[in-house]
């Protein structure tokens, strides 16, 4: 089967906990340098941005500037357009809305806005499925490659309001979890290249609650599929997130599955949100590209409120 190489990354994520907000806000550049049309960047709301900025950063690393396919990914989408969508709605009486904000509010206006701005007419996709959106269009990917398509930018984002915040709070679904927002972009290939990080082995997805058992016999099969045993793996990487409930089922695999692996994990940094799994394969493909030991193995075994469940294989290159 054709190999599939991260052959470069980007992330947008917090640096560390803000003063005046309770969860974990994206570090955001200075946008100026990175969409230079100052009309489309004013009409851009902030996640916009921040999806747009870091798919085009990753895309500026590819020499040719063919990209084959555009696959993005977001668990909630523009929620602030949403938002002022809405609120529009009610004062205004249902009249005279401005469609701007409803427009923007779609989930693929981030991956048509890069297509629009590199004049990219290829294959273009978003995915919508709550905790699994990341690893859909991971897999779409992966398969665009395997058939045949040389670069693929693979991305995912989501944001945080302070609207969302509170609701999510009064859901009972950030009990002793710090949520969090980010964006991150991934450029795909067929070829190994100077800049190449990682080879991105398997995925696999699974939904509904099941007990610990169960999901260490996926495990096991999932590694069996690719010629693997619990004892290569290197890295294993987690989603703790801060509640214990949730927590459990990672500490009893690192404990069973694991014993000696290294064990990492990601949410601590970037905060809980449908796609945080994707700053995970950002850490580890930059880790694993900066590691001098070859064939290194990670798994990434991430689960969203217990729901939707992932499996991320990646190597380091040989």
């Amino acid at each position: 089967m054709q190999s599939v190489y991260i052959n470069h990354i980007t992330s947008i994520h917090t640096d560390a906990a803000s003063d005046k907000d309770p969860y974990l806000s994206a570090n955001e550049p200075d946008y100026k340098s990175i969409i230079t049309n100052a009309a489309l960047r004013r009409r851009m709301s902030r996640i916009i941005k921040m999806g747009v900025a870091c798919g085009l950063k990753c895309i500026n690393a590819l020499p040719s500037g063919k990209v084959d396919a555009i696959i993005t990914a977001t668990g909630l989408g523009c929620l602030a357009d949403t938002e002022k969508f809405l609120n529009t709605i009610i004062e205004n009486e249902e009249q005279l809305l401005n469609p701007t904000p409803f427009i923007q509010s779609t989930f693929n206006t981030i991956g048509a806005q890069i297509a629009l701005l590199y004049q990219i007419h290829a294959y273009n996709m978003t995915y919508v499925h709550r905790g699994l959106s990341f690893e859909s269009a991971l897999l779409d990917g992966m398969m665009r490659i395997r058939e045949g398509d040389e670069n693929v930018l693979v991305g995912a984002m989501d944001e945080i309001t302070p609207n969302s915040y509170i609701i999510q709070q009064r859901l009972g679904l950030l009990r002793d979890i710090q949520a969090g927002e980010g964006a991150q972009f991934f450029l795909l290939g067929k070829e190994i290249t100077q800049s190449t990080l990682a080879e991105l082995i398997s995925v696999s997805t699974f939904i509904h609650a099941h007990s610990t058992l169960e999901i260490t016999k996926r495990i096991h099969r999932f590694l069996q599929s690719n010629q693997l045993a619990p004892e290569q793996i290197n890295w294993f990487v987690t989603g703790k997130n801060g509640n214990k409930n949730e927590d459990a089922i990672y500490t009893a695999l690192e404990n069973s599955l694991f014993p000696k692996a290294k064990y990492i994990t990601f949410k601590d940094e970037c905060g809980e949100y449908p796609t945080a799994s994707s700053f995970a394969v950002w850490k580890v493909a930059k880790a694993l590209g900066e590691s001098q030991n070859s064939g290194q193995i990670a798994l990434i075994y991430n689960h969203h409120h217990s729901i939707n469940h992932s499996l991320i294989l990646i190597r380091k290159r040989q």
